[in-house]
């Protein structure tokens, strides 16, 4: 079997641990699978994830959840939070993605294909730097049948396009477009807003 990639998992959330192994391992993935943070963060210095995931029960602690985006926030490799709890309140700029666990189950397969196998090539890429807002913009691009690939931080968007071409760039925060377009140099790079639908880029996109 191909090996696609190592994916570290801390996962508080006993109902997942099998779905993640099912699902992940059988399509050739690495997976080092801990409730143990300690471990976690020594093995993750020692075996070089392209992904690490967090999956967390309804009953973890916000502030706990907070935390971990401190302890890893130096880190290049991206970071995905799985939790219900809602994004305004465990959000930090170390966070690649947030996912509920219904959504995990729709996109966190694509999310690590991207990162580890890479040439998934979504139409958008879109760098939402402000993920607790209401995610118009995205919703309707996808309502269009558009692919996107949404990420939360600058770090996530390089180790993405490092491996994928997108045919746009989106970034929904103003002081950072200019960031983006150097570190990027990519032409079709655009501000917009999550307020806002998909329709100003769509002639882009053709």
């Amino acid at each position: 079997m191909r090996h696609l990639g190592n994916v570290f998992i801390y996962n508080n959330n006993t109902i997942n641990k099998a779905l993640y192994h099912q699902g992940l391992e059988e399509r050739g993935y690495f997976l080092f699978d801990t409730d143990n943070l300690h471990k976690f963060s020594l093995y993750h210095k020692e075996i070089m994830p392209q992904v690490m995931l967090f999956d967390f029960d309804r009953t973890t602690p916000v502030d706990f959840i907070i935390s971990l985006g401190r302890r890893f926030e130096r880190t290049d490799t991206p970071l995905v939070v799985v939790s219900e709890a809602p994004k305004a309140l465990i959000y930090h700029p170390a966070v690649s993605h947030y996912l509920t666990h219904n959504e995990a189950k729709e996109h966190l397969l694509d999310i690590l294909e991207s990162y580890c196998t890479g040439n998934k090539n979504h139409q958008v890429l879109y760098i939402n730097l402000k993920p607790y807002e209401r995610h118009d913009f995205v919703s309707s691009a996808r309502s269009k049948g558009y692919s996107v690939f949404e990420v939360h931080n600058l770090t996530a968007a390089k180790c993405y396009l490092a491996k994928n071409s997108p045919k746009v760039i989106c970034i929904n925060f103003l002081p950072a477009l200019s960031q983006s377009q150097k570190l990027f140099s990519f032409s079709k790079t655009f501000y917009v807003e999550n307020k806002q639908n998909i329709e100003e880029i769509e002639p882009f996109l053709s």
